[in-house]
This record gives C-alpha cells, structure tokens and sequence, in this order.
C-alpha cells in the first residue's frame, strides 16, 4: 500500500503535525484502514475515497485506535498532497465530505510555496464543563489557580476548552495519561484544549496545547479541528475583534512547541459582535516522504 507521510501546519520535515494519507482506499474496509493507520502511527491517517480530481473529495480519518469524524491537519495534509501531484487546481474551492458532514474548502496558491489549505471546520455547540476544575488540573501537573477568571471552561463535542492566564504555565504542564483518561473519559469526555493568550509571535492570538488520551495521544502536536472552534470562541468572547457592521477578523493559534514541533495555524472568523457566521482555519504542509507499507 502506498502511504504519504506530510508535515502539516509548517514548512519544515518534523515540525507541525503528521499525518499519513492513504489516495487509493476506495477497496479498503474499516479494519484494514485501521491496521494501516496503527501501522502508520502518525497521529492521523487520512484515506481518500474519492476519485483524485472529482471536486468532491471524500475522507476518513483514523488514530492507530479509533475512527474520529473530522481531523484538521490531515485534511490540510491530503489536499496539499492532492494540489502537489496537479489532481486538484490551486487556487480552487471544493467540497469535503467526511464523518462530520461537508466542509467548504479553499486552495490558495502561494506559487512556488506551494498550496495553503483552507477548511470551514466543523463547529461543536459550547456545553457546561461537566469536570471538576481541580481534580481535572491535577492530572494534568497543574493549579485551579492558573485558570483565566476572564473566559469560561467549556466543553466543545468531545473535548474540554481551558483558558489558562500565563503562557509559563501552559508550557510546564506535565499530565498524567491514565489518570486523565479515567477522570474525562467518566464524563463522557475524550480531550482537553488548554490555551493561553500570552504568544511568542506578533500576530499571534493564542498558544494552545491538546491532550487526547481518549484517542490513544497524549498530546497532539497541532490541532485543526479544535483551533477553529477556539478561534469563534474568542471572537463570541471578545478576544479576537470582529468588524462592528460585519466582516472578517484574522489572527493565528501557536502549537506544538512544548514539543519541538512548532506549528501555525492561520484562522479567519467571519461575523459581527455577538454574531459568529463562520470560523475557518488555514495551513500548508510538506510531503516528507512517500513509502510503500508492507503488512
């Protein structure tokens, strides 16, 4: 089976986020994609099943233990990819359907740069955090106190969102897989997303951090699929600014530095205060390597 293996979220090999994509799975059942996706041990594993051309592009998305609807950074890879091999047009716009529903897709050419992707990602409704804040901050080498007052917990579809005050104090979290897994996952809960306003870059509107253990990672490098929701969520509460009569505000969410593998994630959210109509994130990627996968 031919596997591609793409950095997304970044231009350099080994920064950002890896993924593997798979462009000929059509004859692939479930348990096979989810052996290659094991095999693979990228965080994801994107697998086409649409025809390489159609302007409709249909996905997959596998961890090395389970299906997940919608994954940011392996969509970016896979029509980076698809832009790379001249199978799509860039600039374009096309469709994605997925297990999360269908998603507006732009292609924007940046010449000899290559393709940036942008996705209108998926939007889960804001819910109550059904955690307790200090056994949940516990688990992850942290302090209740560290919490930004300003801005609420939330739990977004799978995930806790965790605004945090100070930037230090993101980075020196050390969490306890197990023992969050155990605490999230008796609520339901597969993930947090802890983020803090204070930023390394001008530009820059937050610096972020996902635990996933319910999906077999401790912590993903870089998070698509939970930066546009952050991003509407800091438009709705004030932190990104929207144009009073309506337009788009701009700004970019820092990941995977803690880890050596810094990722940036562009994001655009379209509204006005108090009225969020879309949320859409932006990133190019660097095939890596092309491989044959024996199994």
């Amino acid at each position: 089976m031919q596997v591609h293996i793409i950095d997304a979220f970044t231009r350099t090999a080994g920064a950002g986020n890896r993924a593997g994509v798979v462009l000929d799975a059509t004859a692939l059942d479930v348990p096979t994609m989810q052996r290659t996706a094991a095999a693979v041990s990228a965080s994801e594993t994107a697998f086409l099943l649409s025809r390489p051309g159609d302007a409709t592009v249909r996905l997959r998305y596998f961890t090395p233990v389970d299906e997940i609807a919608f994954c940011g950074h392996a969509t970016v890879a896979t029509f980076h990819l698809l832009a790379e091999k001249g199978l799509l047009r860039s600039p374009g716009t096309y469709k994605l359907e997925c297990p999360a529903g269908t998603l507006d897709i732009e292609l924007e050419s940046q010449g000899a740069r290559g393709t940036r992707v942008w996705i209108a990602t998926p939007q889960p409704p804001a819910q109550p955090n059904p955690v307790e804040m200090d056994a949940l901050m516990a688990t992850l080498g942290g302090k209740t106190s560290q919490v930004d007052p300003s801005l609420p917990v939330i739990r977004q579809g799978h995930r806790l969102v965790v605004p945090l005050l100070r930037l230090a104090d993101l980075e020196a979290l050390t969490p306890r897989g197990a023992a969050m897994n155990a605490l999230l996952m008796s609520h339901g809960v597969r993930g947090v997303y802890l983020f803090t306003r204070e930023v390394k870059e001008e530009g820059s509107v937050a610096q972020a951090r996902y635990f996933v253990p319910g999906f077999g990672i401790l912590e993903d490098p870089v998070t698509g699929s939970a930066a546009g929701p952050l991003a509407a969520y800091l438009a709705e509460h004030g932190s990104l600014r929207l144009p009073e009569h309506g337009g788009t505000a701009s700004g970019r969410i820092e990941q995977g530095d803690t880890l050596g593998k810094p990722g940036r994630i562009d994001i655009q959210v379209t509204g006005r205060p108090g009225h969020v109509e879309r949320a859409r994130v932006g990133g190019v990627a660097l095939t890596v390597m092309d491989a044959t996968l024996l199994a």
